[in-house]
Formats: C-alpha cells, structure tokens, sequence
C-alpha cells in the first residue's frame, strides 16, 4: 500500500472512529454519570450504596486483564470487542428495569449486581478496542488520531447531558407527589442503550489487524517480551504502571468526597452539575487537540507530567467551596480541562512503551489495575468519610479538628502533585 492509499485509508478509519466515538458517548452518558448516580439518589440509596456504586465499574474492570484468555474464544480482538460491548449493553437494560421490580426484592442489590456484570464486559471491550485501534492507525500519528476521537467525545459530553436533563425536568409529571422523574429516566436509560449499541456500526467494516495466529491465540495473561522493537521499554512500562497506580490511589479516595459535597452539601442540581462538565469538556477539547500535535513531534512523557501536575491545582477550588458556595466548583472543572492532555498523554505513552500487537494484558494492568485500586481507595474514602458524617464529635489529628472534607482534599491533593515524579522513569521522547 503506497503512502497516498495509505492516508486515504487512515482518514476513513478515523471517520470511522469518531463517529462510534461520537454515538458510544452520547448514549454512555445518559446511562452513567449524574443521570446514574441521581437516579440512585432518587431512589433512597444509603451513603454506603452510593460509596459501593460509584467505585463498582472499577473494581470489576480489572478483570479485564483476563482480555488475552477471552481472545481465546473469539480470536480476534475486533470480534472480542464486538460481542463483550453487546453483552455490556444487554447488563445496560437492567438499569432502568429496576424500578418495575417488585416491592420485596431489594432494588439496589439488583442495580449493584448488573452494574458490575456492565463493568467486566465494558471493560474487556475497550481493552480490545484500544489494542485493535492501535494497529489500525498509524504510529507516527496517534496523537492527531486519538485525539479527534477525545473531541468528538467531549464535544458530544458538552451537550447530550445538559440536554437530556432539560427534557427530563420536563418530563416531570406536575400531579404527581412522588419527587422521583420516572419517565425522564426510563426514557434517558433507553435511548443511550440504543445509541451504544449503533455505535458498533461504523467499526464493522474494518479488518481485524491479527499479526499471526500466536497473538491470536494468545493463552495467558503473561508479560511478553519488551525487547521486539527499539521504542519499548520494561523501564518506561514500569514507570507508567507505578504513574497511574499512584495517581489512581489518591484520586480515587475522593469519589464519594466529591459526589456527596457537591450533591448533599451544596445541593448542586443535575443541569448545573452538566453545565460544570460542560465547560470542562469544552476545554479538553483544546487541550486534546493541543496535546496531540505536540505529542506527535516531541513525544509524550513531559506534557504528561506538566499536565497532571498542573490538573493537581483543581482541588484547592474544592476545598475553598467547603464554606458553601458552589460557585468555586467552576474553577476546579475548568481546571480539569486539562485531563485532555492528560489522558491523551498517558495513553499514547502507554502504548509507545508497549509490544505492538500483544499488548492487551499490560493495557489492562495499567489502566484496570489504576481502576481498582481507585476503587478500593473511593471505598475506604466514601465508608470513612460516612462514619466521620455520622459522627457528633469533631476529628481530631495532629491536635487539630479538622472538617473530614478538608482532610480527604488535602491528602488527595498531596499525592497527586507528586504522582508526576514517576515519569522521570520513562524515557523522553518517541
């Protein structure tokens, strides 16, 4: 294929892309996010339940990592991905089916468990997808490639939410003495299923990319070699893995923090809460499309360290809406903007410093085992932070009383900035 077939067949591909990008996005957030954790609200979930399902898709998710044993059924990722995103979507229907539950079957127990089913399969869906996609295009242009596929995600996560939850305000039936919008829920829950489901569409006419029938066939999730080409590096993979370990782990103990501040404390609205996402998406959008150019010429490793560093800075706006006023939320999510180059970064370095082909076990490490450990850590965060709640005496450490909010910014705050320290592992440059 000589280079003007090959470009050619690039931009189709990545039309491709952003377009199941585009439609997966629209219907993902209509049944995760605010709509999904209001309606647990809406449904009278304890501090705990809410702890337990705000963490739950990622403690399941490291079982992705089981991704190189499930190609043995399927052989080919193209195919994996397909029929793991169906299953995912078919746990999906579970969510708005609970309310048609009978009275004497424990409701949240039922969301709970299609819920992790949902986390497992999408899990080992995208871990597929993201091997498959990166021998699909062409190396020297990830960072332009994925990063149209982060604007069209974003782009869509700016106004489908907002919208959605308009017409679900609307919807609300105005006889009605129950507080609870059923109908606007049922019918968000429904059309994102569908629009997830169309958005397998355009990828299906692309080739599976299956180097040989070994990375076909490959029989257990062990690390392969990572000296098969001068780009990949045990070193570099260790410091990415040990990177988003540690940056996972301070993040993840704020989960709860951040939910039950802004949904409880500050009592912030569903359409407010997707107008702050919306300005963040807004934003990484250029960071994105910035990170990507850059990325391509110099290599990922600094920006990926500057940015995160500089996303760090979100939670001091955190910690000065602790005296009431949400207003200061508006500064942390424009700083978030910058998760744009963040994410972007740490997935092209990912892949730079790992086996081209066989490489879905250690994405699954990296980005599933990141996964659990925020999970357990939002655990531990959100169970401590309900006792701390619960609690008539004030907490007391280093002869101090402190606000268990506060408490909880300021760690998560402390690891983040030195998360980056990691990096200084990994080599510079491609």
């Amino acid at each position: 294929m000589n280079s003007s077939e090959l470009s050619a067949r690039t931009k189709q591909i990545r039309r491709s892309v952003v377009q199941n990008q585009m439609l997966f996005t629209a219907g993902y957030s209509l049944t995760t996010g605010g709509f999904l954790y209001y309606f647990m609200g809406a449904l009278g979930a304890a501090t705990w339940v809410l702890t337990v399902l705000l963490t739950l898709p990622e403690i399941v998710g490291v079982l992705a990592v089981l991704t190189p044993l499930a190609l043995r059924l399927t052989a080919k990722r193209k195919r994996l991905f397909v029929a793991t995103s169906i299953l995912a979507r078919v746990c999906t229907c579970g969510i708005p089916l609970v309310v048609l539950l009978p009275e004497n079957w424990s409701k949240l127990s039922f969301l709970i468990g299609v819920l992790a089913l949902q986390g497992v399969f999408q899990s080992i869906a995208y871990t597929a997808y993201l091997s498959w996609l990166s021998d699909l295009a062409p190396e020297n242009s990830w960072g332009r490639f994925f990063a149209r596929r982060d604007i069209a995600k974003a782009l869509v996560l700016i106004f489908i939410p907002v919208a959605a939850s308009i017409l679900k305000d609307y919807l609300r039936d105005p006889l009605t003495t129950d507080s609870i919008e059923w109908t606007g829920y049922l019918i968000a829950f429904g059309i994102g299923n569908l629009l997830q489901l169309i958005s397998l569409i355009p990828l299906l006419k692309w080739p599976a990319v299956e180097v040989n029938s070994e990375v076909a066939h490959q029989t257990a999730p062990t690390i392969p070699p990572m000296t098969d080409h001068p780009g990949y590096s045990m070193r570099g993979f260790l410091g990415i893995l040990a990177f988003s370990w540690w940056l996972a782990f301070f993040q993840g103990m704020t989960q709860t923090a951040f939910f039950l501040h802004s949904y409880r404390e500050l009592q912030v609205s569903l359409t407010n809460y997707y107008l702050l996402t919306g300005v963040m998406y807004a934003l990484q959008m250029v960071t994105a499309a910035i990170a990507g150019q850059i990325g391509d010429r110099r290599g990922y490793r600094n920006m990926l360290l500057l940015s995160t560093f500089a996303v760090s800075f979100a939670i001091p706006f955190w910690m000065f809406s602790l005296q009431g006023n949400w207003l200061w939320l508006w500064g942390a999510y424009a700083m978030w903007g910058l998760f744009g180059a963040v994410n972007l970064s740490l997935q092209n370095q990912l892949l730079i410093v790992t086996p081209r082909h066989r490489n879905t076990f250690q994405l699954a490490l990296c980005r599933q085992g990141a996964g659990l450990i925020a999970g357990l850590t939002g655990l531990g965060g959100g169970f401590w932070l309900e006792k701390q709640l619960a609690s008539e005496a004030p907490f007391q450490w280093m002869y101090y009383e402190w606000n268990p909010f506060l408490l909880i910014f300021a760690l998560s705050f402390l690891g983040r900035l030195t998360a980056p320290l990691w990096l200084f592992l990994v080599p510079r440059g491609r």
